[in-house]
C-alpha cells in the first residue's frame, strides 16, 4: 500500500509541475502579446494567432480521427 500511496503522490507532483509549466507559458505569450499590441508590432499578434489556431484545429482533428477511429 505504500508503494502505491508514493507513485500517486509522484503521479499528481508531475501533473502539478506540468501544470505550472503550461500556466506560466502561457503568461509568458499573453505578456509577449500585450506588449506587441502596445508598441504596434501586429506581426507578432498574427503570427500567434496563427499559431493558437492551427495548435486547436489539428487538437480537434485528432479527436474528429480519434473518434471515427473507435479508439474514443
Amino acid at each position: 500500500m505504500d508503494d502505491l500511496v508514493f507513485v500517486g503522490a509522484l503521479g499528481i507532483t508531475g501533473l502539478c509541475i506540468a501544470a505550472i509549466i503550461l500556466l506560466y507559458g502561457a503568461y509568458s505569450v499573453a505578456i509577449m502579446m500585450y506588449t506587441a499590441l502596445v508598441s504596434g508590432q501586429f506581426e507578432v499578434i498574427l503570427t500567434w494567432g496563427i499559431v493558437i489556431l492551427v495548435a486547436g484545429t489539428l487538437y480537434m482533428a485528432t479527436g474528429c480521427w480519434l473518434r471515427k477511429t473507435g479508439h474514443i
